[in-house]
C-alpha cells in the first residue's frame, strides 16, 4: 500500500547524491520515505522528533535539529515542549502526514530519533527498550547477548522484539501497559542489566566510557529515560550503505541475520512480505516483577 502526499511538496536538487558509495539520490531516498511511509508513521506518529540532517550526504558535516526549523510549512504539525535544561520550549514536529516525511526528506533529514513517550502523555513510557552497542567490530556478541536477553524475557512471560539499530547493534523493546513512570522501568531496566552482566560476564559490561569496556557489548541502561530518544523503526541511518533500524524476527537473528542485510534498497519490498513487525497484541505489566525486586532489595537491607 503507498500512501499519497496530502500537500504538495517541492523538491529541491533531487539529484543530489546522499550516499555516495551506493549513488543514493535525494529523490531515492523520498521515494524510500514514501514506501515506508505506512509503517514510519505509525511509529512516528505523536512522538516528538530529532532529526540528524545531512544537506550534502553522509561523507559531509551533519547537525542535529529538534526545533521546526525557519520556513516550516504552515501543515506541518508541532508540539511545545518545556526544556529544562534551555529553560524554554522546543517546537518539535511531529510526523503524522506523508508530506512530512517528504518535506523532511527534502531537508536531508537522514535519521529520525524519538523518545519512550507520545504527547498524550510526556511522563509515562509506552515501552522498555534495552540497547546493546558492541564496543569493537563484529556483530556474533551482539547477537549473543540479545538472545540470552529474549530467553530471560520470555521466561518473565513478557513480550518482546527485537530490531536491528541501523548500525552496529541491536534495540529490544518490551510493550508497556501504560501507568509505569521511568522510575519503575529504570528498577527493571537495572536488575535485567546486572543479570545479564553477572551471566555473561565475558560478553556484557555496563560501563559507560567506552575505553574501559574492552571488547564487550555495552547495555546502554540510561539511553532509556526521560527526554532520552533512540533511532526509529524504519528509519535510515547515516552508514555508507544506507542501513535501516529494522523490527526482525527472533528466528531471523538466531539464524544469522546482519545490520547489513537491511537498507533503504531492500526493506520495502522485505515490508511487502512481513508487514510491521513492531505491532503488539499485548503489552506487559511488571508490578509483579517490581514487587519482587522491591521485596528482595528490602531483604538485603534488612
Amino acid at each position: 500500500m503507498i500512501l499519497e502526499a496530502e500537500h504538495a511538496v517541492t523538491i529541491s536538487h533531487p539529484e543530489k547524491v546522499l550516499w555516495p558509495q551506493i549513488g543514493f539520490t535525494k529523490i531515492d531516498y523520498i521515494r524510500y520515505l514514501i514506501d515506508a511511509s505506512p509503517y514510519l508513521l505509525q511509529h512516528l506518529n505523536n512522538r516528538p522528533l530529532t532529526v540528524i540532517r545531512f544537506p550534502d550526504g553522509v561523507n559531509s558535516e551533519s547537525f542535529f535539529q529538534k526545533d521546526a526549523p525557519k520556513g516550516t510549512p504552515p501543515w506541518v504539525t508541532t508540539t511545545p515542549v518545556w526544556s529544562p535544561d534551555r529553560q524554554d520550549y522546543i517546537h518539535y514536529i511531529l510526523v503524522d502526514s506523508v508530506a512530512t516525511l517528504i518535506w523532511l526528506g527534502n531537508l536531508a533529514c537522514l535519521e529520525f530519533h524519538i523518545g519512550f513517550t507520545t504527547t498524550q502523555n510526556e511522563e509515562l513510557p509506552t515501552h522498555i527498550a534495552f540497547d546493546l552497542d558492541p564496543t569493537v567490530p563484529g556483530f556474533e556478541r551482539v547477537r549473543a547477548v540479545a538472545l540470552k536477553l529474549h530467553e530471560l524475557l520470555d521466561g518473565l512471560q513478557l513480550t518482546n522484539r527485537v530490531k536491528t539499530s541501523g548500525a552496529t547493534g541491536l534495540q529490544v523493546f518490551i510493550p508497556l501497559k501504560i501507568g509505569y513512570t521511568f522510575e519503575d522501568t529504570k528498577v527493571f531496566t537495572e536488575a535485567v542489566a546486572q543479570y545479564l552482566s553477572a551471566t555473561l560476564p565475558d560478553l556484557v559490561t555496563l560501563e559507560r566510557l567506552k575505553k574501559n569496556r574492552g571488547n564487550k557489548v555495552y547495555v546502554d541502561i540510561p539511553q532509556h529515560g526521560s527526554g532520552r530518544t533512540l533511532i526509529a523503526p524504519y528509519s535510515a541511518r547515516s552508514t555508507s550503505d544506507a542501513k535501516v533500524s529494522t523490527p526482525i524476527t527472533w528466528a531471523e537473528l538466531a539464524q544469522g541475520a546482519v545490520p547489513e542485510d537491511f537498507t533503504v534498497a531492500e526493506v520495502p519490498s522485505r515490508l511487502k512480505t512481513t508487514g510491521d513487525l513492531f505491532q503488539f497484541k499485548t503489552k506487559a505489566d511488571i508490578a509483579p516483577i517490581l514487587q519482587f525486586l522491591q521485596h528482595h532489595t528490602m531483604l538485603e537491607m534488612s
